[in-house]
């Protein structure tokens, strides 16, 4: 179908619209059309080829996608104050201008998918699971409904994975699950996992099942080297019914409402302005388009709507607020010459430890391997290195939070984002202890032997807490996990934005699906997490009216 096509005029109602194509998106429309209702799913982005040759990047899961199929956002790793500038302007609408703090505010690019399948069509097709933890807290910001034994059934119900048979695990789902078997692993990944061993940590050969310590294969949803994504696994399936319309590049500015119910939205197609009617309107958008629609269609902080002047039609202040990603820190090194290979497996193995700062299981670690360096956002290659190997280590459950915000009503700004990274001391200092047991690995006999050199890093900085700390703090990155920023819970929880089926409150015929609804960040890349939320939330749509 084209991008824009005439037959789907103002003047159909469709029953269900939902607002981006991305993970959530996908599986949302394939499941309601399905369901025989009629779905117009809109992505502002590029499709798909159906079928996907394997010489298309996108197929390729041995490398992250980071041109031509994302937004070109730009993000402040920690905060700003923009938004109170904004608040306190005297002329609503107006900021005073200052180019050079907008100018450092958006360094960093935050190119999150564009594209129908969205993260999972550009991502690491790394297919990791929450831990049992992470949903006591959703529980706890109450969402009774959401605990592990809640959402397990879930998680299965998106996989086939015949790794690890039993009742952890799902065989009929639409969503492929393998991990490499140890005796076939790279052999920077064999040291790693080794290392691992004689550090302590133990074996962990199903990283899925709820255990938090260990080391084992990471589980990605690929087949032969191919990225199974969203697009080719959920909704290829519903591809050929006739009540499931898909368009893209279309933008969606604003979600339309006749007093407090929903009743379609306002597109945008290279400048031209268009409203499609549906009696229910899902917004799968994204931890930051989510809020920005919400935002524009005046839903969000009165006061900061006040200020771009738009009119409030539900006062939720925590939209946009409560934005969360992993940091991460990458320590580079050059391998030896033949160590590594472009093209391939980049992600292999991963161990949940303790970072020591206290006994709990905080840090993720594993090795990106085999990468080109051209390949690496950020890294200025002055040092010849064609490629290179990266330890990882991820900060599990962050405390700092950032937010999203509009600083301007006209639709085609993107917003502005604060990622808010470290502004938890805690987080900084987290890192620094993982980045010290780090370097333990690196300077083992099972690595030290495949490494040649190692980027910025030396025993004296990682001695010197000074030097440690200052390192993490201006090497610090995020995951591209961005969450939480349209979080679920009570009404009686001011910074709560839906219910915990993703109902927006105090609005009808509105709701949410998508990552913007975590309580809290999961233990995990996010990708199979987001997907499991939306299987659990359209179980609840089905005798919807």
């Amino acid at each position: 179908m084209s991008p824009h096509d005439p037959a789907d005029t103002a003047e159909r109602e469709w029953e269900y619209v939902i607002v981006g194509g991305g993970s959530a998106g996908t599986v949302t429309a394939a499941r309601l059309a399905t369901q025989g209702k009629t779905v117009l799913l809109l992505e502002a982005g590029t499709d798909q080829p159906t079928p996907r040759p394997p010489s298309h990047p996108l197929a390729d899961a041995g490398r992250l996608i980071l041109s031509g199929y994302n937004w070109d956002y730009r993000a402040h790793l920690r905060t700003s104050t923009r938004l109170d500038d904004l608040i306190n302007a005297t002329t609503p609408g107006r900021i005073p201008e200052r180019p050079a703090a907008r100018a450092l505010f958006e360094r960093f690019p935050y190119q999150l998918g564009k594209v129908i399948g969205g993260g999972s069509a550009v991502n690491g097709a790394i297919a990791m699971r929450g831990l049992p933890r992470d949903f006591d807290q959703w529980t706890a910001h109450g969402n009774p409904g959401w605990s592990w034994s809640d959402v397990l059934p879930f998680y299965k119900a998106t996989e086939t994975d015949t790794d690890h048979p039993g009742p952890l695990h799902g065989t009929r789902g639409p969503l492929p699950v393998h991990r490499t078997p140890r005796t076939a692993l790279h052999t920077l990944d064999a040291a790693f996992w080794q290392e691992c061993n004689d550090q302590g940590i133990p074996d962990l050969p199903d990283l899925n099942a709820g255990t938090e310590t260990g080391v084992g294969p990471i589980p990605s949803n690929t087949a032969d080297g191919e990225r199974m994504d969203a697009a080719t696994t959920f909704l290829h399936q519903a591809r050929h019914l006739p009540n499931l319309t898909v368009r893209t590049q279309l933008r969606v500015t604003r979600v339309l409402f006749t007093g407090t119910r929903a009743t379609g939205v306002e597109t945008d197609h290279n400048g031209t302005p268009a409203r499609l009617r549906a009696r229910h309107v899902i917004l799968c958008a994204g931890a930051i388009g989510t809020p920005a629609v919400l935002q524009r269609s005046g839903v969000g902080n009165p006061a900061l709507l006040h200020a771009l002047g738009i009119p409030v039609t539900a006062a939720l202040p925590g939209v946009g607020e409560n934005l969360t990603d992993h940091p991460s820190v990458v320590i580079w090194s050059k391998p030896h010459d033949g160590v590594c290979t472009p093209g391939l497996p980049w992600r292999q193995v991963a161990a949940r430890i303790p970072s020591g700062y206290d006994t709990d299981t905080d840090i993720q670690m594993g090795l990106l391997n085999n990468v080109e360096s051209h390949t690496i956002p950020g890294f200025a290659d002055r040092l010849g290195w064609p490629m290179v190997v990266g330890l990882s280590v991820m900060l599990l459950r962050p405390r700092s939070r950032g937010r999203v915000f509009l600083d301007t009503a006209d639709p085609h700004t993107n917003p502005v984002i604060e990622l808010g990274l470290g502004t938890h001391p805690q987080d900084t200092d987290r890192l620094c202890h993982g980045v010290r047991r780090a370097w333990t690995f690196l300077r083992s006999p099972h690595l030290a032997a495949k490494l040649e050199k190692t980027q910025f890093w030396t025993d004296r900085m990682v001695a010197t807490h000074s030097a440690l700390r200052s390192g993490v703090r201006h090497i610090m990155n995020p995951g591209w996990h961005a969450t939480g920023s349209a979080r679920m819970g009570t009404p009686q929880d001011p910074m709560a934005v839906t219910d915990q089926e993703g109902r927006v409150h105090g609005l009808q015929n509105l709701r949410i699906i998508d990552a913007s609804l975590f309580p809290a960040i999961p233990s995990a890349p996010t990708n199979l997490t987001t997907l499991m939320l939306a299987e659990k939330i359209l179980s609840t749509l089905k005798d919807e009216t």
